[in-house]
């Protein structure tokens, strides 16, 4: 079942067989995704994946399924360590971008142009990767640890003035000097 993953890509021929994958896949298999949470790999984490190759109206071949992964990260609030739970959707068009009809363009499908030599493991471990935020924060920042907590507190300035910036504390702060 996931030898289809590491052949090189076929997207037409995936298409007319109209193939179909409802699976986890250990995530020590992804070897990028991996690489970002290597304690959750070495744990035995997996990747979901759940997607299915269609055919165009005009015999296109189209990726269409979701994908999802919990990995570590570090909130960019708070400075700890959260779990980011990562969910991807791909919808790709393979083919010509004028012959995109105007259906597969409303219900989100985007031309997709893989280099030679890729695989659907690839293919599929970049949707991933696409969906990582650029800034991870924890959902609420309730959520958040000490540091962010000790941050709120500096916030207002004297005189209860707030400050907007990392920049006016520094500016205040020289002043003081």
């Amino acid at each position: 079942m996931f030898a289809e993953l590491d052949r090189l890509l076929e997207p037409g021929a995936l298409a007319a067989r109209g193939w179909k994958l409802q699976a986890e896949s250990p995530l020590r298999e992804w070897p990028r995704l991996a690489a970002l949470d290597p304690a959750a790999a070495a744990s035995g984490r997996r990747l979901r994946i759940d997607v299915v190759w269609l055919e165009s109206d005009d015999g296109a071949p189209m990726l269409e399924g979701e994908l999802g992964v919990g990995l570590a990260a570090v909130c960019q609030r708070c400075l700890e360590e959260m779990r980011l739970e990562l969910r991807a959707e791909p919808k790709l068009f393979f083919g010509d971008a004028e012959a995109l009809g105007e259906a597969a363009a409303a219900a989100g499908f985007e031309v997709c142009e893989p280099e030679p030599g890729t695989t659907l493991r690839q293919l599929l471990e970049d949707e991933v990767l696409l969906s990582i935020p650029a800034f991870p924060v924890h959902e609420r920042s309730e959520d958040c640890g000490e540091l962010a907590g000790e941050l709120a507190q500096l916030e207002p300035a004297q005189g209860g003035k707030s400050v907007s910036s990392p920049f006016a504390v520094l500016a205040d702060l020289k002043r003081k000097n």
